[in-house]
């Protein structure tokens, strides 16, 4: 019976236990020989009293595989000795319970702890049956000496149960604390690695959002194709990069708890669908696919629902049917009202079969086709379940030849209409007055807020951290702030807390809004907590980030009476 090599066993655990044994049968052990009067055991505590003392030194000679088999060894029989000679009161079980324990402890092959286990219980089931039929007979002692021993065999059973125990709490901490370790160094790689690549994805967007927009100013229409053509794949690429991204940060924060708490409110339910839609245009015309939106006249305008998750929910599904779509084809999305239900329903042709619809929503399992195999992690529909069950709904895949349709059920609860701010395209002269300073250190990023600034005909100042914006705004004072969160020599936190501390009162209620790449919701916090008025998460899209800014810039501004 070989072992495997030891490796991460407590060795602690084996020195001490031989130690402890070692000194029971030189006393307790002893102590048993002297009320029963039986040469045998006397040989026997003898023995395994100066073994497991040796033990602990032995493992550096012969291994320590050997040794642990020795230690077993030696306990079983005197299982089987102790139990034939006392009889019922030698509590058998309790040294079972012993072995079995130490050995899930000490043997690190599976197979081998299986056999011993295995044996270990025949050895009791034949005791047991042994003093029912009386194969063998105990050996006859009086009644006082019957409850000394009793007495002995119990408080030696609960002391090395008690501290196998002991190591076993010990060992279950060890790993607790480990995994609370692992877990702090994920979420920080997580972190990290999320705010580096969303920072340079930001201006990838925003390069190709001003390349579309210049495109379009040019004159030569074969030209304007040309380019187009390959800025719309730009733009394609880094809404996949974004998706992805999104994703697996959701699937972190979900696993951490800290997704953001669901939502109740009234929002236009067409808009939220069309919002959703339009941002998928981009991978549409790329694939040559032609987008059918039909939605039920018998809905509501309003609903009352969480407009974010279902956002989110949305766009995976159109994204998953968009991008898995056979080229040159129709995707139809169907909005229709089921009972107190809403149907939310995409149809489109694919390759996938019912049996790969069945495991379709499971984590990290992708069944994308050989054009989009790199688009495709496998979390997004995973997470969309999960999202989909926040808002206590459903969701379920069908194939029916080659369409592939996916049906999102959700509670129709009626809406008011809310006051919204109207989405017309901003006019320069409404913000030439205004002045944004914009706290960012890559020069790519400036780009693209520059642009989107100007685009409003604000007036964009920059600096790239936090000690250099505190110096400019003893010359300036701007009407917004935008900010990130990382950055050299002082960072978003730090400036805010340094501006909302700050005795003029003229910069110190500046409304500020923070532009990072973090998404765990205890960062969020953190940045609201500094000062922060908003959140704008990157890598945003240029509507986005006029319409944070319009948010935040009254569309006539108030000028300051003269002293």
């Amino acid at each position: 019976m070989k072992l495997t090599a030891y490796s991460d066993k407590p060795v602690s655990f084996f020195n001490t236990i031989c130690l402890l044994l070692a000194v029971l049968s030189l006393t307790l052990g002893m102590a048993v020989f002297y009320l029963i009067d039986f040469a045998p055991a006397f040989y026997l505590e003898l023995f395994v009293g100066i073994l497991f003392f040796c033990l602990p030194l032995l493992h550096r000679r012969i291994g320590i595989d050997r040794v642990i088999l020795i230690f077993f060894v030696v306990l079983d029989a005197a299982l089987v000795f102790y139990g034939i000679v006392l009889g019922p009161i030698s509590e058998i079980h309790l040294l079972a319970a012993f072995l079995m324990g130490a050995s899930d402890l000490l043997m690190t092959s599976r197979k081998t702890r299986n056999l011993f286990w295995t044996y270990v219980g025949a050895m009791v089931v034949l005791l047991e049956l042994n003093y029912t039929f009386h194969w063998f007979k105990p050996i006859a002692f009086s009644h006082n000496s019957m409850l000394a021993i009793r007495l002995i065999v119990v408080l030696t059973g609960t002391a090395l149960n008690g501290i196998m125990l002991y190591f076993y709490i010990k060992q279950v901490r060890t790993m607790m604390a480990e995994l609370k370790k692992a877990s702090e160094a994920k979420t920080k790689y997580l972190r990290e690695t999320n705010h580096e690549i969303r920072t340079p994805l930001t201006s990838i967007m925003g390069i190709a959002e001003g390349l579309n927009e210049k495109v379009a100013q040019l004159n030569d229409s074969s030209l304007v194709t040309a380019i187009r053509k390959e800025t719309e794949h730009l733009q394609v690429a880094s809404l996949l990069i974004r998706e992805i991204i999104n994703n697996q940060l959701d699937l972190a924060k979900i696993e951490e708890n800290q997704f953001n708490e669901v939502k109740n409110e009234s929002f236009n339910l067409r808009e939220c669908i069309n919002e959703c839609i339009l941002m998928q245009r981009p991978i549409a015309s790329s694939r040559k696919i032609n987008v059918v939106l039909n939605y039920d006249a018998q809905l509501p305008e309003y609903i009352l629902s969480d407009d974010t998750i279902l956002s989110k929910i949305i766009n995976n599904l159109a994204s998953n049917a968009l991008k898995y779509a056979a080229k040159n084809t129709v995707v139809r999305f169907n909005v229709l009202k089921a009972g107190e239900q809403i149907h939310i329903e995409t149809h489109n042709i694919s390759s996938l079969n019912p049996e790969q619809l069945n495991e379709i929503f499971l984590p990290f399992v992708s069944h994308a086709n050989r054009e989009n195999k790199s688009e495709s992690t496998g979390l997004g529909l995973s997470i969309t379940k999960q999202l989909v069950e926040k808002i206590n709904g459903t969701i379920t895949a069908d194939a029916s030849g080659s369409t592939t349709s996916f049906t999102l059920s959700i509670p129709l609860k009626e809406g008011h209409k809310v006051q919204e701010a109207g989405h017309v395209e901003p006019v320069k002269e409404i913000y030439q007055d205004y002045i944004i300073l914009v706290l960012e250190d890559d020069k790519l990023n400036q780009a693209a807020f520059r642009a989107a600034i100007k685009s409003m005909g604000a007036v964009p100042y920059f600096a790239e951290n936090g000690a250099e914006a505190l110096e400019l705004l003893k010359m300036i004072t701007p009407d917004l702030i935008i900010t990130d969160g990382k950055m050299p020599v002082m960072d978003g936190k730090n400036f805010l807390r340094a501006l909302r501390a700050n005795d003029n009162d003229a910069t110190r209620y500046i409304p500020a809004i923070v532009s990072s790449g973090e998404t765990f919701l205890q960062e969020q916090e953190e940045f609201i907590a500094a000062g922060a008025t908003d959140f704008l998460l990157k890598p945003f899209t240029r509507k986005e980030l006029v319409d944070m800014i319009r948010k935040y810039l009254p569309s006539i501004k108030l000028m300051k009476p003269f002293m």
